[in-house]
Protein backbone atom coordinates (compact mmCIF):
# COMPACT_ATOMS: atom_id res chain seq x y z
CA UNK A 1 0.00 0.00 0.00
CA UNK A 2 1.37 3.47 -1.22
CA UNK A 3 2.87 5.79 1.95
CA UNK A 4 -0.28 7.76 3.55
CA UNK A 5 -2.86 6.07 1.76
CA UNK A 6 -6.42 5.12 3.35
CA UNK A 7 -6.20 2.40 5.51
CA UNK A 8 -9.81 1.25 4.69
CA UNK A 9 -9.72 -1.38 2.08
CA UNK A 10 -8.76 0.02 -1.66
CA UNK A 11 -11.11 -0.52 -5.06
CA UNK A 12 -10.41 -0.18 -8.45
CA UNK A 13 -12.68 0.99 -11.25
CA UNK A 14 -11.67 0.11 -14.46
CA UNK A 15 -14.14 1.71 -17.23
CA UNK A 16 -16.94 3.85 -17.47
CA UNK A 17 -17.02 6.88 -15.13
CA UNK A 18 -20.56 6.31 -14.36
CA UNK A 19 -19.89 3.22 -12.30
CA UNK A 20 -16.46 5.07 -10.88
CA UNK A 21 -18.90 8.16 -9.48
CA UNK A 22 -21.89 5.47 -8.23
CA UNK A 23 -19.11 3.53 -6.05
CA UNK A 24 -17.08 6.75 -4.89
CA UNK A 25 -20.87 8.14 -3.66
CA UNK A 26 -21.52 4.75 -2.07
CA UNK A 27 -22.10 4.86 1.68
CA UNK A 28 -19.34 2.31 2.62
CA UNK A 29 -16.30 2.77 4.45
CA UNK A 30 -13.74 2.09 1.42
CA UNK A 31 -11.31 3.85 -0.14
CA UNK A 32 -11.71 4.89 -4.05
CA UNK A 33 -8.77 5.12 -6.10
CA UNK A 34 -8.94 7.31 -9.28
CA UNK A 35 -10.83 6.22 -12.06
CA UNK A 36 -8.65 3.87 -14.77
CA UNK A 37 -10.00 4.92 -18.37
CA UNK A 38 -9.03 0.51 -19.38
CA UNK A 39 -6.67 -1.91 -18.46
CA UNK A 40 -3.78 -0.68 -19.77
CA UNK A 41 -4.04 2.47 -17.46
CA UNK A 42 -4.70 0.18 -14.71
CA UNK A 43 -1.74 -1.53 -15.01
CA UNK A 44 0.61 1.36 -15.73
CA UNK A 45 -1.37 3.05 -12.23
CA UNK A 46 -0.34 0.41 -10.60
CA UNK A 47 3.09 -0.14 -11.38
CA UNK A 48 3.93 3.75 -10.92
CA UNK A 49 2.53 4.10 -7.33
CA UNK A 50 -0.24 6.03 -8.84
CA UNK A 51 -3.21 3.62 -7.32
CA UNK A 52 -3.35 1.14 -4.24
CA UNK A 53 -1.40 -1.87 -5.34
CA UNK A 54 -3.42 -3.56 -2.15
CA UNK A 55 -6.79 -2.40 -3.29
CA UNK A 56 -9.24 -5.91 -2.72
CA UNK A 57 -11.88 -4.59 -4.46
CA UNK A 58 -11.66 -4.30 -8.66
CA UNK A 59 -14.43 -3.78 -10.86
CA UNK A 60 -14.40 -4.18 -14.63
CA UNK A 61 -16.80 -2.37 -16.52
CA UNK A 62 -17.44 -3.29 -20.66
CA UNK A 63 -19.22 -0.69 -21.93
CA UNK A 64 -17.65 2.70 -22.97
CA UNK A 65 -19.92 6.23 -21.34
CA UNK A 66 -22.16 6.58 -24.16
CA UNK A 67 -23.76 2.51 -22.93
CA UNK A 68 -21.84 1.00 -26.47
CA UNK A 69 -19.43 -1.96 -25.77
CA UNK A 70 -15.69 -1.67 -25.65
CA UNK A 71 -13.56 -3.29 -28.61
CA UNK A 72 -13.21 -6.89 -28.89
CA UNK A 73 -9.29 -6.50 -27.98
CA UNK A 74 -10.52 -4.63 -24.56
CA UNK A 75 -12.72 -7.63 -23.70
CA UNK A 76 -9.69 -10.02 -23.84
CA UNK A 77 -7.66 -7.67 -21.54
CA UNK A 78 -10.69 -7.57 -19.41
CA UNK A 79 -10.43 -10.90 -18.95
CA UNK A 80 -6.80 -11.34 -18.60
CA UNK A 81 -7.12 -8.75 -15.80
CA UNK A 82 -9.95 -10.24 -13.97
CA UNK A 83 -7.94 -13.63 -13.67
CA UNK A 84 -4.72 -12.14 -12.63
CA UNK A 85 -6.82 -9.80 -9.99
CA UNK A 86 -8.92 -12.96 -8.93
CA UNK A 87 -5.56 -14.94 -8.41
CA UNK A 88 -4.08 -11.98 -6.32
CA UNK A 89 -6.88 -12.47 -3.71
CA UNK A 90 -8.70 -9.67 -4.37
CA UNK A 91 -12.75 -9.16 -5.04
CA UNK A 92 -13.31 -9.46 -8.91
CA UNK A 93 -16.80 -7.40 -10.02
CA UNK A 94 -17.70 -7.44 -13.77
CA UNK A 95 -20.34 -5.06 -14.49
CA UNK A 96 -21.73 -6.10 -17.85
CA UNK A 97 -23.74 -3.37 -20.00
CA UNK A 98 -24.65 -6.17 -23.01
CA UNK A 99 -25.29 -9.93 -23.64
CA UNK A 100 -22.73 -10.18 -26.01
CA UNK A 101 -19.76 -8.39 -23.95
CA UNK A 102 -20.72 -10.64 -21.27
CA UNK A 103 -20.46 -13.62 -23.34
CA UNK A 104 -16.99 -12.94 -24.75
CA UNK A 105 -15.54 -12.14 -21.70
CA UNK A 106 -17.44 -15.47 -20.00
CA UNK A 107 -15.28 -17.21 -22.55
CA UNK A 108 -12.22 -15.71 -22.53
CA UNK A 109 -12.51 -16.38 -18.47
CA UNK A 110 -13.03 -19.99 -18.99
CA UNK A 111 -10.39 -20.44 -21.85
CA UNK A 112 -7.62 -18.83 -19.06
CA UNK A 113 -8.81 -20.03 -15.96
CA UNK A 114 -7.42 -23.47 -15.97
CA UNK A 115 -5.90 -25.22 -12.94
CA UNK A 116 -6.56 -21.95 -11.50
CA UNK A 117 -10.83 -22.28 -11.98
CA UNK A 118 -11.56 -23.69 -8.02
CA UNK A 119 -10.77 -20.07 -7.04
CA UNK A 120 -12.39 -18.71 -9.81
CA UNK A 121 -14.74 -15.51 -8.20
CA UNK A 122 -15.62 -13.34 -10.38
CA UNK A 123 -19.32 -11.75 -9.81
CA UNK A 124 -21.13 -10.47 -13.27
CA UNK A 125 -23.68 -7.52 -12.71
CA UNK A 126 -25.84 -7.06 -15.08
CA UNK A 127 -27.08 -3.13 -16.08
CA UNK A 128 -28.59 -1.38 -18.95
CA UNK A 129 -25.62 0.63 -19.62
CA UNK A 130 -27.53 2.83 -22.15
CA UNK A 131 -29.78 4.09 -19.15
CA UNK A 132 -28.12 3.87 -16.17
CA UNK A 133 -26.07 1.90 -13.98
CA UNK A 134 -29.00 0.90 -11.79
CA UNK A 135 -29.40 0.77 -7.86
CA UNK A 136 -28.53 -2.55 -7.56
CA UNK A 137 -25.09 -2.52 -8.52
CA UNK A 138 -23.94 -1.14 -4.70
CA UNK A 139 -26.34 -3.57 -2.88
CA UNK A 140 -24.43 -6.37 -5.24
CA UNK A 141 -21.22 -5.60 -4.53
CA UNK A 142 -22.20 -5.17 -0.58
CA UNK A 143 -23.79 -8.85 -0.59
CA UNK A 144 -20.01 -9.96 -1.32
CA UNK A 145 -17.39 -8.06 0.28
CA UNK A 146 -19.45 -7.21 3.74
CA UNK A 147 -17.30 -9.15 5.71
CA UNK A 148 -14.98 -6.80 5.60
CA UNK A 149 -16.58 -3.36 4.59
CA UNK A 150 -19.15 -1.66 6.47
CA UNK A 151 -21.63 -0.36 4.64
CA UNK A 152 -23.94 2.30 5.88
CA UNK A 153 -21.55 4.97 6.78
CA UNK A 154 -19.74 7.14 4.64
CA UNK A 155 -15.47 7.36 5.18
CA UNK A 156 -15.95 11.15 4.75
CA UNK A 157 -18.77 11.98 6.90
CA UNK A 158 -18.22 13.98 10.19
CA UNK A 159 -17.06 11.60 12.98
CA UNK A 160 -16.82 8.83 10.88
CA UNK A 161 -20.00 7.79 12.19
CA UNK A 162 -22.67 9.14 10.62
CA UNK A 163 -25.34 7.02 8.91
CA UNK A 164 -26.09 8.11 5.71
CA UNK A 165 -29.59 7.59 4.74
CA UNK A 166 -30.01 8.61 0.98
CA UNK A 167 -26.74 9.72 -1.16
CA UNK A 168 -28.29 11.81 -4.21
CA UNK A 169 -25.25 10.98 -6.47
CA UNK A 170 -24.29 14.20 -9.23
CA UNK A 171 -25.50 12.62 -12.45
CA UNK A 172 -23.32 15.09 -14.72
CA UNK A 173 -25.49 13.89 -17.36
CA UNK A 174 -24.56 10.28 -16.72
CA UNK A 175 -28.17 10.11 -15.54
CA UNK A 176 -27.55 7.79 -12.14
CA UNK A 177 -30.20 7.37 -9.91
CA UNK A 178 -30.35 7.69 -6.11
CA UNK A 179 -28.62 5.29 -4.49
CA UNK A 180 -31.21 3.73 -1.75
CA UNK A 181 -30.60 3.66 1.95
CA UNK A 182 -28.40 0.45 3.28
CA UNK A 183 -28.53 -0.49 6.90
CA UNK A 184 -26.45 0.90 9.45
CA UNK A 185 -23.92 -1.45 10.91
CA UNK A 186 -22.44 0.07 13.99
CA UNK A 187 -19.63 1.97 14.35
CA UNK A 188 -17.17 2.24 11.51
CA UNK A 189 -13.90 0.63 11.24
CA UNK A 190 -11.74 3.93 12.74
CA UNK A 191 -13.76 4.58 15.45
CA UNK A 192 -12.79 0.99 17.10
CA UNK A 193 -10.74 -1.30 18.87
CA UNK A 194 -12.43 -4.49 17.78
CA UNK A 195 -12.75 -6.26 14.52
CA UNK A 196 -15.27 -5.14 12.38
CA UNK A 197 -19.05 -6.15 12.28
CA UNK A 198 -19.68 -8.23 9.59
CA UNK A 199 -22.85 -6.93 7.98
CA UNK A 200 -25.39 -9.56 6.59
CA UNK A 201 -26.42 -7.02 3.19
CA UNK A 202 -29.46 -5.32 2.66
CA UNK A 203 -32.73 -7.39 3.37
CA UNK A 204 -33.79 -9.23 0.73
CA UNK A 205 -36.99 -8.27 -1.14
CA UNK A 206 -38.64 -11.23 -2.75
CA UNK A 207 -41.45 -9.50 -4.19
CA UNK A 208 -38.84 -7.28 -6.11
CA UNK A 209 -36.56 -10.04 -7.32
CA UNK A 210 -38.64 -13.00 -8.44
CA UNK A 211 -40.50 -13.21 -12.00
CA UNK A 212 -43.95 -12.70 -11.27
CA UNK A 213 -44.66 -13.84 -14.80
CA UNK A 214 -42.36 -17.43 -14.26
CA UNK A 215 -44.02 -18.04 -10.53
CA UNK A 216 -47.71 -17.35 -11.73
CA UNK A 217 -47.44 -20.48 -14.19
CA UNK A 218 -48.26 -24.10 -12.73
CA UNK A 219 -44.89 -26.50 -12.42
CA UNK A 220 -44.38 -28.53 -15.33
CA UNK A 221 -47.09 -31.43 -15.68
CA UNK A 222 -45.48 -34.76 -13.89
CA UNK A 223 -42.62 -32.55 -12.45
CA UNK A 224 -40.36 -33.75 -9.54
CA UNK A 225 -38.41 -32.25 -7.20
CA UNK A 226 -35.88 -34.78 -5.25
CA UNK A 227 -33.78 -34.00 -1.99
CA UNK A 228 -31.04 -36.20 -1.59
CA UNK A 229 -29.14 -35.40 1.94
CA UNK A 230 -27.52 -37.35 4.69
CA UNK A 231 -26.30 -36.38 8.55
CA UNK A 232 -22.66 -37.14 7.83
CA UNK A 233 -20.25 -35.97 5.47
CA UNK A 234 -18.55 -38.61 3.52
CA UNK A 235 -21.33 -40.75 2.72
CA UNK A 236 -21.34 -40.15 -1.15
CA UNK A 237 -24.35 -37.76 -1.23
CA UNK A 238 -23.09 -35.44 -3.84
CA UNK A 239 -21.99 -38.21 -6.09
CA UNK A 240 -25.54 -39.90 -5.58
CA UNK A 241 -27.04 -36.56 -6.29
CA UNK A 242 -25.13 -36.35 -9.32
CA UNK A 243 -25.13 -39.71 -10.73
CA UNK A 244 -28.93 -39.83 -10.02
CA UNK A 245 -29.71 -36.97 -12.07
CA UNK A 246 -27.77 -38.29 -15.06
CA UNK A 247 -29.38 -41.28 -14.78
CA UNK A 248 -32.94 -39.85 -14.82
CA UNK A 249 -31.84 -37.61 -17.85
CA UNK A 250 -29.98 -40.51 -19.93
CA UNK A 251 -32.90 -43.04 -19.26
CA UNK A 252 -35.10 -40.99 -19.87
CA UNK A 253 -33.61 -39.72 -23.11
CA UNK A 254 -32.76 -43.87 -24.20
CA UNK A 255 -36.86 -44.80 -23.86
CA UNK A 256 -37.77 -41.83 -26.47
CA UNK A 257 -38.88 -39.47 -23.80
CA UNK A 258 -36.18 -37.30 -22.50
CA UNK A 259 -36.56 -35.42 -19.40
CA UNK A 260 -35.10 -31.93 -18.46
CA UNK A 261 -33.45 -32.56 -15.42
CA UNK A 262 -31.50 -29.10 -13.27
CA UNK A 263 -29.09 -30.16 -10.31
CA UNK A 264 -29.22 -27.53 -7.61
CA UNK A 265 -25.90 -27.31 -4.88
CA UNK A 266 -27.94 -26.36 -1.64
CA UNK A 267 -24.42 -26.87 0.35
CA UNK A 268 -23.96 -22.97 -0.33
CA UNK A 269 -20.78 -23.10 2.71
CA UNK A 270 -18.94 -26.44 1.00
CA UNK A 271 -20.49 -27.73 -2.10
CA UNK A 272 -18.80 -30.04 -4.24
CA UNK A 273 -20.94 -30.06 -7.37
CA UNK A 274 -18.74 -27.69 -8.69
CA UNK A 275 -15.56 -29.53 -8.59
CA UNK A 276 -16.95 -33.12 -9.10
CA UNK A 277 -18.35 -31.42 -12.84
CA UNK A 278 -14.98 -28.99 -13.71
CA UNK A 279 -16.93 -26.17 -13.78
CA UNK A 280 -16.83 -23.26 -11.49
CA UNK A 281 -19.15 -20.03 -12.81
CA UNK A 282 -21.39 -18.95 -13.00
CA UNK A 283 -22.90 -19.22 -9.61
CA UNK A 284 -26.38 -18.57 -7.71
CA UNK A 285 -24.78 -15.42 -6.50
CA UNK A 286 -24.83 -14.07 -9.93
CA UNK A 287 -28.53 -14.73 -9.81
CA UNK A 288 -28.95 -13.33 -6.76
CA UNK A 289 -27.08 -10.08 -7.33
CA UNK A 290 -29.64 -9.56 -10.59
CA UNK A 291 -32.42 -7.19 -10.01
CA UNK A 292 -35.10 -9.99 -10.99
CA UNK A 293 -34.85 -13.22 -10.82
CA UNK A 294 -36.41 -14.51 -14.13
CA UNK A 295 -36.27 -17.37 -16.64
CA UNK A 296 -34.15 -15.79 -18.80
CA UNK A 297 -31.52 -15.20 -16.33
CA UNK A 298 -31.79 -17.96 -14.55
CA UNK A 299 -30.96 -20.13 -17.22
CA UNK A 300 -28.06 -17.53 -18.26
CA UNK A 301 -26.84 -18.05 -14.57
CA UNK A 302 -26.60 -22.35 -14.91
CA UNK A 303 -24.07 -24.58 -15.84
CA UNK A 304 -24.68 -27.68 -18.05
CA UNK A 305 -22.52 -30.66 -17.54
CA UNK A 306 -20.90 -32.18 -20.44
CA UNK A 307 -21.10 -36.10 -20.48
CA UNK A 308 -23.59 -36.26 -17.85
CA UNK A 309 -26.29 -34.02 -19.96
CA UNK A 310 -27.50 -32.20 -16.75
CA UNK A 311 -27.78 -28.53 -15.95
CA UNK A 312 -26.53 -27.67 -12.64
CA UNK A 313 -27.27 -23.95 -10.41
CA UNK A 314 -23.52 -24.02 -8.47
CA UNK A 315 -23.29 -23.02 -5.24
CA UNK A 316 -21.36 -20.08 -4.29
CA UNK A 317 -17.54 -20.47 -4.45
CA UNK A 318 -16.49 -18.47 -1.55
CA UNK A 319 -18.43 -19.27 2.05
CA UNK A 320 -18.58 -16.20 3.05
CA UNK A 321 -21.12 -15.28 1.01
CA UNK A 322 -23.30 -17.92 2.23
CA UNK A 323 -25.79 -15.80 4.05
CA UNK A 324 -26.76 -13.89 0.90
CA UNK A 325 -28.30 -16.84 -1.01
CA UNK A 326 -29.89 -18.08 2.51
CA UNK A 327 -33.37 -19.89 2.38
CA UNK A 328 -35.82 -17.13 0.95
CA UNK A 329 -33.28 -16.74 -2.40
CA UNK A 330 -33.46 -20.55 -2.73
CA UNK A 331 -37.22 -21.43 -2.15
CA UNK A 332 -37.85 -18.48 -5.26
CA UNK A 333 -35.35 -20.01 -7.24
CA UNK A 334 -36.44 -23.69 -6.86
CA UNK A 335 -40.21 -23.41 -7.67
CA UNK A 336 -39.08 -21.40 -10.40
CA UNK A 337 -37.31 -24.14 -11.67
CA UNK A 338 -39.73 -26.77 -11.08
CA UNK A 339 -41.50 -24.35 -13.72
CA UNK A 340 -38.81 -24.76 -15.96
CA UNK A 341 -36.86 -28.52 -15.72
CA UNK A 342 -39.23 -32.27 -15.53
CA UNK A 343 -37.04 -32.84 -12.98
CA UNK A 344 -35.22 -30.99 -10.19
CA UNK A 345 -32.91 -32.36 -7.92
CA UNK A 346 -31.19 -30.89 -4.47
CA UNK A 347 -27.77 -31.83 -3.14
CA UNK A 348 -27.66 -30.45 0.17
CA UNK A 349 -25.51 -30.25 3.18
CA UNK A 350 -25.34 -32.57 6.17
CA UNK A 351 -27.02 -30.13 8.64
CA UNK A 352 -30.35 -30.94 7.87
CA UNK A 353 -31.82 -28.51 10.64
CA UNK A 354 -30.26 -25.50 8.80
CA UNK A 355 -32.79 -23.41 7.48
CA UNK A 356 -31.77 -23.69 3.83
CA UNK A 357 -32.64 -27.53 4.55
CA UNK A 358 -35.66 -28.07 6.93
CA UNK A 359 -37.15 -24.87 5.41
CA UNK A 360 -36.61 -25.59 1.71
CA UNK A 361 -34.95 -28.72 0.43
CA UNK A 362 -37.04 -30.80 2.51
CA UNK A 363 -40.41 -29.07 2.22
CA UNK A 364 -40.16 -28.29 -1.62
CA UNK A 365 -39.04 -31.78 -2.39
CA UNK A 366 -41.64 -34.59 -3.34
CA UNK A 367 -39.22 -37.16 -2.77
CA UNK A 368 -36.12 -37.02 -0.25
CA UNK A 369 -33.38 -39.65 -0.52
CA UNK A 370 -31.80 -40.00 2.81
CA UNK A 371 -28.17 -41.66 2.37
CA UNK A 372 -26.38 -43.58 4.74
CA UNK A 373 -23.03 -46.05 4.20
CA UNK A 374 -22.74 -48.98 6.54
CA UNK A 375 -20.80 -47.37 8.71
CA UNK A 376 -22.17 -47.80 12.56
CA UNK A 377 -21.52 -43.78 12.98
CA UNK A 378 -23.35 -43.17 9.57
CA UNK A 379 -26.16 -45.67 10.43
CA UNK A 380 -26.80 -44.19 13.99
CA UNK A 381 -26.63 -40.28 12.92
CA UNK A 382 -29.16 -41.55 10.32
CA UNK A 383 -31.50 -42.61 12.72
CA UNK A 384 -31.41 -39.38 14.80
CA UNK A 385 -32.19 -37.40 11.64
CA UNK A 386 -34.68 -39.43 10.47
CA UNK A 387 -36.58 -39.05 14.11
CA UNK A 388 -35.87 -35.32 14.25
CA UNK A 389 -37.11 -34.93 10.27
CA UNK A 390 -40.32 -36.92 10.81
CA UNK A 391 -41.61 -35.83 14.22
CA UNK A 392 -44.58 -33.94 14.61
CA UNK A 393 -43.85 -29.98 14.47
CA UNK A 394 -45.60 -29.87 18.52
CA UNK A 395 -42.63 -32.54 19.45
CA UNK A 396 -40.01 -30.17 18.30
CA UNK A 397 -39.62 -32.02 14.85
CA UNK A 398 -39.86 -30.83 11.42
CA UNK A 399 -43.01 -32.62 10.44
CA UNK A 400 -41.93 -34.11 7.30
CA UNK A 401 -44.12 -36.99 5.78
CA UNK A 402 -42.72 -39.90 6.23
CA UNK A 403 -43.98 -41.07 3.16
CA UNK A 404 -41.51 -38.71 1.17
CA UNK A 405 -38.85 -40.44 2.70
CA UNK A 406 -36.39 -43.46 1.08
CA UNK A 407 -32.86 -44.42 2.20
CA UNK A 408 -29.97 -45.02 -0.13
CA UNK A 409 -27.79 -47.27 1.26
CA UNK A 410 -24.17 -46.34 -0.50
CA UNK A 411 -20.62 -47.78 -0.86
CA UNK A 412 -22.59 -51.11 0.15
CA UNK A 413 -19.87 -54.11 0.68
CA UNK A 414 -20.91 -57.53 2.61
CA UNK A 415 -19.42 -58.93 5.98
CA UNK A 416 -18.43 -55.17 7.71
CA UNK A 417 -20.60 -56.03 11.04
CA UNK A 418 -23.43 -54.12 9.67
CA UNK A 419 -26.62 -56.38 8.78
CA UNK A 420 -29.87 -55.51 6.69
CA UNK A 421 -31.64 -55.69 9.62
CA UNK A 422 -30.11 -53.36 11.84
CA UNK A 423 -30.27 -50.60 8.56
CA UNK A 424 -33.82 -51.06 8.57
CA UNK A 425 -34.54 -50.99 11.74
CA UNK A 426 -32.23 -47.93 12.14
CA UNK A 427 -34.44 -46.45 9.19
CA UNK A 428 -37.65 -46.80 11.38
CA UNK A 429 -39.96 -48.43 8.76
CA UNK A 430 -38.60 -46.15 5.98
CA UNK A 431 -37.71 -47.88 3.35
CA UNK A 432 -34.40 -48.48 1.50
CA UNK A 433 -34.76 -47.74 -1.60
CA UNK A 434 -31.78 -47.69 -3.10
CA UNK A 435 -28.39 -49.86 -2.66
CA UNK A 436 -25.34 -48.51 -4.13
CA UNK A 437 -22.11 -50.87 -4.41
CA UNK A 438 -18.90 -49.83 -3.11
CA UNK A 439 -16.35 -49.13 -5.82
CA UNK A 440 -14.29 -46.48 -4.05
CA UNK A 441 -10.96 -46.63 -6.91
CA UNK A 442 -13.22 -46.01 -9.78
CA UNK A 443 -16.00 -43.45 -8.26
CA UNK A 444 -11.74 -41.57 -6.82
CA UNK A 445 -10.70 -41.61 -10.61
CA UNK A 446 -14.09 -40.55 -12.01
CA UNK A 447 -13.82 -37.20 -9.16
CA UNK A 448 -10.25 -36.78 -9.94
CA UNK A 449 -10.27 -36.73 -13.96
CA UNK A 450 -13.19 -35.21 -13.70
CA UNK A 451 -15.25 -37.97 -15.55
CA UNK A 452 -18.38 -38.57 -13.79
CA UNK A 453 -20.38 -39.14 -16.63
CA UNK A 454 -18.40 -42.95 -17.08
CA UNK A 455 -19.82 -44.00 -14.05
CA UNK A 456 -23.29 -43.91 -16.20
CA UNK A 457 -21.33 -47.06 -17.90
CA UNK A 458 -19.98 -48.76 -14.67
CA UNK A 459 -20.87 -52.34 -14.49
CA UNK A 460 -22.09 -52.42 -10.96
CA UNK A 461 -23.07 -48.63 -10.20
CA UNK A 462 -24.58 -47.52 -13.68
CA UNK A 463 -26.68 -50.49 -13.36
CA UNK A 464 -27.96 -49.48 -9.45
CA UNK A 465 -28.05 -45.96 -9.99
CA UNK A 466 -30.13 -46.81 -13.39
CA UNK A 467 -32.76 -48.56 -10.99
CA UNK A 468 -32.94 -45.70 -8.23
CA UNK A 469 -33.88 -43.47 -11.60
CA UNK A 470 -36.55 -45.91 -12.29
CA UNK A 471 -37.73 -46.10 -8.48
CA UNK A 472 -37.81 -42.51 -8.36
CA UNK A 473 -39.77 -41.45 -11.48
CA UNK A 474 -42.74 -44.29 -11.28
CA UNK A 475 -45.08 -42.17 -13.78
CA UNK A 476 -42.24 -41.41 -16.47
CA UNK A 477 -40.97 -44.12 -18.62
CA UNK A 478 -37.69 -45.04 -18.44
CA UNK A 479 -35.10 -47.60 -20.12
CA UNK A 480 -33.74 -50.46 -18.23
CA UNK A 481 -29.79 -50.45 -17.77
CA UNK A 482 -28.01 -51.94 -20.68
CA UNK A 483 -24.08 -52.80 -20.53
CA UNK A 484 -22.26 -50.83 -22.79
CA UNK A 485 -20.96 -53.38 -25.93
CA UNK A 486 -17.02 -51.92 -24.88
CA UNK A 487 -16.33 -51.18 -20.92
CA UNK A 488 -12.65 -50.96 -20.88
CA UNK A 489 -12.36 -48.70 -17.56
CA UNK A 490 -15.08 -50.55 -16.09
CA UNK A 491 -13.86 -52.21 -12.53
CA UNK A 492 -15.59 -54.50 -10.20
CA UNK A 493 -17.24 -53.40 -7.19
CA UNK A 494 -14.45 -54.01 -4.23
CA UNK A 495 -16.36 -56.71 -2.98
CA UNK A 496 -19.97 -58.26 -3.31
CA UNK A 497 -22.52 -55.78 -1.68
CA UNK A 498 -24.02 -56.47 1.86
CA UNK A 499 -27.47 -55.55 0.12
CA UNK A 500 -29.57 -56.07 -2.55
CA UNK A 501 -32.30 -54.18 -4.05
CA UNK A 502 -34.61 -57.92 -3.48
CA UNK A 503 -33.46 -57.87 0.08
CA UNK A 504 -34.55 -53.98 0.85
CA UNK A 505 -38.16 -54.97 -1.43
CA UNK A 506 -37.19 -51.96 -3.03
CA UNK A 507 -38.82 -51.84 -7.20
CA UNK A 508 -35.76 -52.61 -9.66
CA UNK A 509 -35.79 -52.05 -13.38
CA UNK A 510 -37.68 -54.84 -13.89
CA UNK A 511 -40.57 -55.21 -11.67
CA UNK A 512 -43.08 -54.51 -13.25
CA UNK A 513 -46.65 -52.32 -14.48
CA UNK A 514 -46.95 -52.09 -10.73
CA UNK A 515 -43.89 -50.19 -9.48
CA UNK A 516 -44.15 -48.04 -12.73
CA UNK A 517 -47.75 -46.66 -10.89
CA UNK A 518 -46.70 -46.72 -7.19
CA UNK A 519 -43.26 -46.03 -6.81
CA UNK A 520 -41.37 -46.60 -3.68
CA UNK A 521 -41.49 -43.11 -2.53
CA UNK A 522 -45.42 -43.32 -3.23
CA UNK A 523 -46.45 -46.10 -1.15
Amino acid sequence: MMTGESSLPGVIVVGDPRIHVLISQAPAQWSVQSLQKNVAHMWESLSGGRVDSGSRIVIFTDFNPDGTPVQESELLAIARAMTAMNDAGASVFHISGSVSARETISGHLADLSGPGALNMGITCIEIDAKDAPGDHVVPAIQSVVNSFVEFGVRPDSAGASEVVQTVEVERSGFGIPSIPALPPIGKSRAASNTSPRVSQGPALDVENHESRELLSKPRLPGQTTITVTSSKGGSGKSTASILLAASIASASRKAGKPLSVCLVDLDTRDGQVASMIGQFMPTALNIRIQPIWDEERIRRNLVHAEGLEIDTLLAPIRPRTAETVGPDFYRSIVRSLQRMYDVVVMDTSVQYLDPLIAEVALVEADEILFVTSLASTAVQGMARALREITAPVDESGLGIPREKLGIIVNQSVANVGMETDQVLAAGLGIPVVGVIPLATKDVLTATNLIQMHKLLEHTTLGAAYNDLAIACMPNHELAPWVAPVSRNSDSSPDTSTAMTQSQTGSNSAGSGSDSKKRGFLRR
